[in-house]
């Protein structure tokens, strides 16, 4: 291949961390630049080791998946994130594609999938495992009831479409010309009257709703 890759792990568990880091030292075009047992320590460090790729638990200690996800959208935008997990809970999957995720790799699979979604997603591309792939193709679900008809006003609707399409907080508020302070407000408001809980969860119900369809001329970040 081309340049060298770089690539940082996140995993709290130091059995598994200590196997992907292996792998990944054993292929010639990429290095390991960096390892991370929380989320903390991964946004921390990807602003200091500067990688290419960002693979990313799921479930760790610390800032959510999504909270990271966030995090590098607004602060390390060329970071490619491939997360990997042993959930293919369709919440997690709609939730963090919608946020932007390069790819998507279970556990069970990592050995002979890791570096294969590494390369692919340096070429801009995505990657995600078939059973990814097969939620992804059928509509989302979520154990959270949903009112059928929310009283959302104008502008909670104009942030949630913003959600469901992936934007950030401060690329929300530039967007609607508004604070980043007043676009969480709205934010909290729409979780209270959906009945939800957190935002990949209102980026499903957006979704489910048919709001993360982007307009026509409107560009992602």
């Amino acid at each position: 291949m081309g340049e060298t890759v770089r690539v940082l792990v996140a995993d709290d568990h130091p059995l598994m961390r200590a196997g992907i880091c292996a792998t990944l030292t054993a292929e010639p075009d990429m290095m390991l630049v960096g390892k991370a047992a929380d989320g903390d320590e991964a946004q921390r460090l990807c602003q200091e080791c500067n990688p290419d790729v960002l693979l990313l638990d799921l479930k760790m200690p610390g800032p959510s998946a999504f909270e990271t996800v966030a995090f590098l959208r607004e602060h390390c935008p060329q970071v490619k994130v491939v997360m990997l997990t042993a959930y293919d809970d369709d919440t997690y999957v709609h939730g963090l594609v919608a946020a932007g995720v390069a790819g998507y790799v279970l556990k069970d699979e990592i050995e002979e999938a890791v570096v294969r979604a590494i390369r692919t997603v340096m070429q801009g591309d995505t990657w995600f495992s078939r059973t990814v792939v097969d939620k992804l193709a059928r509509p989302a679900t979520t154990e959270v009831p949903l009112p059928e008809q929310p009283a959302l006003t104008e502008r909670e609707v104009e942030v949630l479409k913003f959600v469901a399409r992936g934007y950030t907080n401060i690329q929300i508020a530039e967007s609607l010309s508004i604070t980043e302070r007043t676009v969480r407000f709205h934010l909290r408001n729409v979780c209270d009257k959906i009945g939800v809980c957190s935002r990949v969860e209102a980026a499903v119900w957006a979704g489910q709703q048919g709001l993360d369809q982007g307009e026509q001329n409107d560009p992602m970040p």
